[in-house]
């Protein structure tokens, strides 16, 4: 059960009782779906803190070990009452998700009781995935591949890079997904050197561009993150060269992923690839991310000394860009498994031809 697995973290390290108040971490410790909810982790027992919207599909879903609280009028009204019946005299925060004002008003309200930074540890516990985490995980995975073959067949010169995000969306929701993962990239010629291009509700797709999506979609709570580069009817030898550097790099990188690699070890080996080819100075983003129920979650893959282990799900995800040129990025999901890695995300890095 997470919420034990949890609890065992926090008494190793000492903080508790802990407050989380991050809904996706409350998600993921309880199954709560809702838009309004705090837990109160202890080691006898927690306490789940909503409103009467929430009160009788909360009790419904509640995991042995934890008590609705209905919230009546105001929650540190309701949070001050759970401490007194647990007799805490202090209380650990979730730090990335207490902002000071919301700190500065617990400290004035909640008399008696000493707050304290508690760190992220629930992001901390997340970053290792459980099987049925990787079941869904897979087929976020297959889903988007999916969508990457139906747009090899009916992406066109003329077609609105608005359009083809919208076929996207409407692919995911047709293949049981609740939405895409965030804002789809449809970025089509010089937008393509933007890593983080607003796709255009104007812009259409023209014979001899390259065109890179970025995309994913959320099912049963899990992302799936995938981006490819396509040639629209010809190829340009330039982005053709790049294309090749960046597959190359990607590959190395994927290859490379195995228990105990640094996360910094693992951005050098693509990193060197591309910085040798000359556009070192064109790859500026870090080289990958966790994925799950977040779409950018921990560990992130930058330079430092944090080491993957078994069933992390990253991102290698490599990019050159050339302003007027264009830009090319290639991204896979990968799962660190006992011996290597798995690639979740199987769609084909050939160079690909469209329209």
């Amino acid at each position: 059960m997470r919420l034990r697995k949890l609890i065992r973290v926090l008494q190793s390290k000492g903080p508790l009782p802990y407050l989380v108040t991050d809904l996706v971490n409350v998600r993921y410790l309880t199954g709560f779906t809702g838009s309004y909810a705090s837990l109160v982790v202890d080691r006898g027992r927690s306490y789940f803190i909503s409103d009467s919207r929430y009160e009788e599909y909360a009790r419904s879903i509640m995991p042995k070990g934890v008590e609705f609280v209905l919230q009546k009028v105001d929650f540190l009204d309701t949070l001050k009452s759970v401490l007194k019946t647990m007799g805490a005299r202090e209380l650990y925060l979730e730090e990335h998700s207490t902002p000071f004002s919301v700190y500065r008003n617990m400290k004035r309200n909640l008399k008696g009781v000493k707050l304290q930074p508690g760190g992220d540890e629930v992001n901390a516990v997340r970053m290792i995935k459980d099987e049925d985490e990787i079941a869904v995980l897979r087929q976020a995975a297959k889903i988007t591949d999916g969508c990457v073959e139906h747009l090899k067949k009916i992406i066109r010169p003329g077609d609105g890079e608005w359009d083809i995000a919208t076929e996207i969306e409407h692919f995911y929701r047709r293949h049981g997904c609740r939405k895409s993962s965030f804002d789809c990239i449809i970025a089509s010629g010089p937008g393509s050197s933007m890593p983080h291009y607003a796709t255009s509700m104007e812009k259409k797709v023209r014979a001899g561009e390259v065109i890179l999506i970025d995309m994913g979609c959320e099912y049963h709570g899990y992302n799936s993150d995938l981006t490819r580069t396509m040639f629209v009817s010809s190829i340009d030898p330039a982005l053709e060269r790049i294309y090749r550097i960046v597959r190359e790099a990607q590959e190395a990188a994927v290859r490379a992923v195995r228990p105990g690699i640094t996360t910094g070890k693992l951005d050098a080996v693509a990193r060197d690839i591309i910085t040798e080819a000359g556009y070192g100075d064109r790859f500026g983003h870090s080289l990958g991310h966790g994925i799950g129920m977040e779409v950018h979650e921990l560990p992130a893959i930058k330079p430092g000394d944090l080491k993957l282990k078994k069933n992390m799900a990253i991102t290698i995800e490599p990019g050159i860009y050339v302003p007027g040129a264009g830009g090319v990025r290639i991204e896979d999901m990968v799962l660190v498994t006992a011996k290597g890695h798995e690639v979740l995300t199987k769609s084909s890095k050939d160079i690909i031809v469209i329209g």
